[in-house]
Order: structure tokens, then C-alpha cells, then sequence
């Protein structure tokens, strides 16, 4: 006799909800109170058809010159919003303090896989650790977290250049390669286009207590076209639309700068101090001995003189330690919150935490924080 697993009201729930085109695998799991492997296993098992996923097979019919003609149509959309209308992100008005006598110090965040429009499963306890809700949330308390330590250093400091070092994955794609976990919410030229609107505003609140701010655009593996990310310029990854939207968006504004580098690598000076800045896919492994002796190589390759910073993102957990007498190596968190492909391929629950420390003439990373995205979620 055929084993029955599951009775025939549960079976039917099932398949109302997987007939559902708004709810994915991942959210069906949620409302099941189950997890996303039983329900992948009971649909199979019951030749349930799951809506979602035929649809998100036709999201990767896009062509990449589609997604480069919306983006074209957007920055012309701004364009026009610029000249005709009062560009809000133009002139914003700068409340911060400053006063001479203190001592000047520059700002750094670490700013790195957001996987815009991704929903998460946590592994074992099946809860939805991440999705769009939750990443405004956590965006939200990013720029909580910003304040907060501005008004800690500000009795001391003056804190002049707030700089970003977006260092990739910050979208999740939509074209499914291998590796890649399949809850997708929208398609990459949304995807683009929100993570695109994200920064902005972040940048627009930041202005207000910063006299300065610059953002540096990696991208990461998950901007890849293709299933080989070797295989292509940094400039025709998807990520590397978004820093041509944010110039023209900043392009009016004296106190922001856009850099979008066209490598996948970026070397910078603040204070006199050097910073490699790169997404880190390039390393294989995800054993600390096997990343520490992978960015002494990259450094190697990049140039011959030093660094004093080496920045990746990519591990999904906040890592600091020194790889030589003066290199300091800080792997970026994640926004995801125990992030089931991390925990099945690298072995270890993700970091919702991300970067922040100060630069000074005698220090390159004063002060250095974690800023937690999910404070107050606990």
C-alpha cells in the first residue's frame, strides 16, 4: 500500500496556493508553516504545478539590449525630471555641525549584498528571513545606524566625506545559473531600477548631516549576463547600470560623486591611506586560511605597492583580521539573515550586519562598527 504523507485538506491547500502566481515557493513554505524542501518534495510528489516558477522562467526571456534600452529610457526620464521640474535630489539642504577646531575625519560604509528582490528561507527553522519588506526595514536602520554613530563622533570629530564602497551583489538577477536559489520576486531591470531608487534616497539622507558623499559602484557575480563571469566586461554586468543612473541622478549635485569603475577592481586614497576595493568572487573556498591567501594575491596582481584596506563582500559574514603588517583585510555581511545557500554551500549561518569605521591622517580604519540591519527585528 502506498504511503500517504500528506491528507487530502492539506494536499488541497497546496495546490490553491502553488496555483497562486503572486506566491512563491518560499512564501507558500511561510504560510504552510513548513519548510520550502517539504514544499518542493509535496508538489513533485503530487504532480502539483507550481505557477511561480513557469513565470519566472519567462522574467529570463529578457535580452541584455532590452534591460540597456529601459535603463536608457530611465536616465532620459531624469534628465527631464532635472530640467523641468526642482530635482529634490539636487539641492538638499546640509544640517550638519561643523566646527574648526576639531579634528577632520572621513566616514566609510561598506555597502554590499542586498540581493534586491530576493525572498530567503532560513535553513531548519523554514522562517522567511528576508524579502522585501524586511529590506526596507533594514535599510531604514542602516541609516539609523549612521546617525547614531554620527552623533557619537560628532562631539569630537568633524566628519567630512561619507564614502560608500558598494562592493556588489546588491541585486539578485533573475537568470537562474548554477548555485543560484530560485526565489526571485522581480525581474533584473526592476531589480535595477528599486535598488537604483534605495541608494538615491539613502544618499539624499545622508546629505543632510554630511557635507560630502561619494559612492564607488562594484559589481558583483550576481550582475553577470552569463553563466561564466570571467567571460565579461565589468561594465556589461547589470550592476554597472546603476552607477550610470546615480550619475545622472547626482550629475547636478557638487556634494556627491559617482565613481562606477569599468573593472572589477578599484584602488582609492583617503588621507593618504590606500583601499582595494573588490567584490571577492574571484576567490575560491570560504575557509578563512583560503580567502586570506587569496586577496594577498589579488593585491599582488592589482598593483605591487601595498594597501592598508583590502575591502570584498560576496562571504555573507563580517570578517577583520591582518594579512600582512599593514593590510587589513574586511570581508563585508550580507542583508540576509541566515541565508540558506550560504549555510548549504559555504557551511555557516549569513551576517545581516555591515562595515562601518572612520579615516584619520595617522589611521586607516578608527573606529571600526558593525552596523546590525535587523536591531530592532529581534
Amino acid at each position: 500500500m502506498n504511503k500517504r504523507y500528506w491528507d487530502d485538506n492539506k494536499i488541497a491547500l497546496l495546490k490553491a496556493l502553488s496555483e497562486n502566481p503572486n506566491l512563491t515557493q518560499a512564501e507558500i513554505a511561510n504560510k504552510m508553516n513548513t519548510t520550502l524542501d517539504a514544499i518542493d518534495h509535496a508538489q513533485r510528489r503530487y504532480g502539483i504545478k507550481q505557477v511561480t516558477e513557469e513565470k519566472q522562467k519567462e522574467k529570463t526571456k529578457w535580452s541584455n539590449s532590452e534591460i540597456l534600452e529601459e535603463v536608457q529610457y530611465y536616465i532620459e526620464a531624469i534628465r527631464q525630471t532635472s530640467f523641468k521640474y526642482n530635482d529634490i535630489y539636487k539641492n538638499i539642504t546640509y544640517k550638519g555641525a561643523w566646527n574648526s577646531v576639531k579634528q577632520t575625519e572621513d566616514q566609510v560604509q561598506l555597502f554590499s549584498d542586498m540581493h534586491t528582490g530576493m525572498i530567503n528561507v532560513a535553513p531548519i527553522t523554514g522562517e522567511i528571513t528576508y524579502n522585501k519588506e524586511i529590506q526596507e526595514k533594514e535599510l531604514q536602520n542602516l541609516l539609523k545606524g549612521n546617525q547614531r554613530f554620527y552623533q557619537l563622533y560628532k562631539p569630537a570629530y568633524n566628519i567630512e566625506t561619507f564614502y560608500i564602497f558598494g562592493l556588489g551583489d546588491n541585486i539578485t538577477n533573475d537568470r537562474i545559473y548554477e548555485g543560484q536559489k530560485s526565489e526571485i520576486t522581480c525581474t533584473v531591470g526592476n531589480q535595477i531600477k528599486l535598488t537604483f531608487e534605495y541608494l538615491s534616497d539613502y544618499i539624499k539622507h545622508l546629505l543632510k548631516i554630511y557635507p560630502r558623499v561619494v559612492y564607488i559602484n562594484i559589481v558583483g557575480n550576481h550582475s553577470r549576463t552569463t553563466n561564466t563571469y570571467t567571460s565579461e566586461s565589468a561594465v556589461d554586468g547589470f550592476e554597472h547600470y546603476i552607477g550610470l543612473l546615480l550619475q545622472e541622478r547626482f550629475k547636478d549635485n557638487k556634494r556627491v560623486e559617482i565613481v562606477n569603475p569599468e573593472d572589477y577592481a578599484y584602488t582609492l586614497q583617503i588621507r593618504g591611506h590606500r583601499y582595494l576595493l573588490t567584490h571577492g568572487n574571484s576567490i575560491r573556498g570560504a575557509a578563512l586560511n583560503s580567502i586570506e591567501k587569496a586577496v594577498k594575491e589579488i593585491a599582488l596582481l592589482v598593483e605591487q605597492e601595498p594597501y592598508d584596506c583590502i575591502t570584498v563582500g560576496h562571504f555573507h559574514s563580517c570578517y577583520e583580521f591582518p594579512i600582512s603588517p599593514k593590510t587589513t583585510l574586511l570581508v563585508n555581511g550580507c542583508w540576509i539573515y541566515n541565508d540558506n545557500y550560504a549555510y548549504e554551500k559555504l557551511h555557516k549561518f549569513s551576517t545581516a550586519k555591515q562595515f562601518l569605521f572612520n579615516v584619520s591622517k595617522k589611521s586607516p580604519l578608527n573606529s571600526i562598527q558593525k552596523i546590525d540591519l535587523r536591531w530592532d527585528m529581534k
